[in-house]
């Protein structure tokens, strides 16, 4: 009898120890847009478990409050864009941006009410534009192409997906969004889209990135979150109709809704990761960006792009996915 109760207290013991040193799920920030979808479409395919990692995915409506998310610690990994990663380093939050999923390219850009049909017609007018985002970093690019500056308008900030109802409120004459509300909102509105990335491409790269802590910590489950997500990826490539309605699912819209924004951006596979982290094209981008950020005064000092990018968590040549 008491030999049957030491074993079961062992067994007990041993189950909590157990519980104990399972690591906690790596919880992944996200929010719509299709580029940072397949991190969602591998959650939907069962890869993260099928690759041994635990992974939950956190869907905030409001992009800035993913942002938040990562940078106090809420989660271990995000979905941003690479000028939002330069901003939370640039600021003292150590990231490390381990992948990029994709290059806007039409997918973000400026709509406008009806009689503004020039980049000069936006002097005077008031912009919406999500301070301290890609949205800001957009209108920046946006003015610099128009020859204009912040002081030439008037900015009212506005997370992307409430620029239609700020239109509808009449508080905004134009507004910085990007895919599924810029196209929406301009057919709501009888606007237009005045310019899109398309006008300046290769500005907006969105990555992911992870917690520096997290990532020299738990490097296993960092590899296995990128092995997954390429694996996801190739899903897509090889069925994009039933990927398309995985994506337009978590997102709420329609799949023909979700394959006319995916027409927005250019989806980056691992061979174009590996380009842009090994020959050193992401970090050139990257510095490319932190100045221009600096010259704005958007930040205060350069990050340095070796610390914060590193691909060497990219699935290995010949690596089964």
């Amino acid at each position: 009898m008491r030999g049957a109760k030491i074993l079961l207290m062992a067994l007990f013991l041993g189950l909590s120890l157990s519980a104990c040193s399972r690591p906690e799920p790596m919880r992944i920030a996200i929010s719509a847009w299709a580029g940072v979808e397949v991190a969602e479409l591998a959650a939907r395919l069962g890869l993260y478990e099928k690759h041994g990692v635990s992974v939950q995915m956190i869907r905030f409506s409001v992009y800035s409050d993913a942002l938040a998310a990562l940078r106090d610690g809420k989660v271990q990994a995000g979905m941003q864009t690479l000028d939002d990663a330069i901003r939370q380093a640039a600021a003292g939050r150590n990231l490390r941006v381990i992948l990029a999923t994709d290059a806007s390219f039409g997918g973000d850009g400026l709509v406008v009410r009806a009689g503004v049909d020039s980049l000069a017609k936006l002097r005077g007018l008031r912009v919406g534009a999500e301070i301290g985002t890609v949205g800001h970093y957009s209108l920046l690019k946006i003015l610099e192409r128009a020859g204009l500056t912040l002081e030439d308008i008037t900015v009212v900030s506005i997370p992307a997906w409430e620029i239609r109802e700020a239109f509808r409120a009449g508080t905004i004459d134009a507004g910085v969004t990007w895919e599924p509300y810029l196209t929406a909102t301009a057919q709501e509105i009888g606007g237009s889209v005045l310019i899109t990335s398309r006008d300046y491409p290769e500005t907006i790269i969105t990555t992911m990135a992870v917690d520096a802590a997290v990532a020299a910590k738990r490097p296993g489950d960092v590899r296995r979150v990128a092995a997954a997500y390429f694996e996801a990826f190739d899903y897509l490539r090889a069925h994009p109709e039933e990927a398309h309605a995985l994506m337009a699912l978590a997102e709420g819209v329609s799949e023909a809704e979700f394959a006319a924004h995916a027409e927005g951006l250019r989806y980056l596979d691992l061979d174009a990761n590996r380009v842009l982290f090994e020959r050193g094209r992401l970090a050139v981008l990257t510095r490319d960006i932190a100045e221009f950020l600096l010259r704005q005064g958007v930040i205060r000092s350069l990050p340095e792009a070796g610390a914060l990018l590193d691909g060497s968590f990219l699935p290995r040549p010949g690596a089964a996915r």
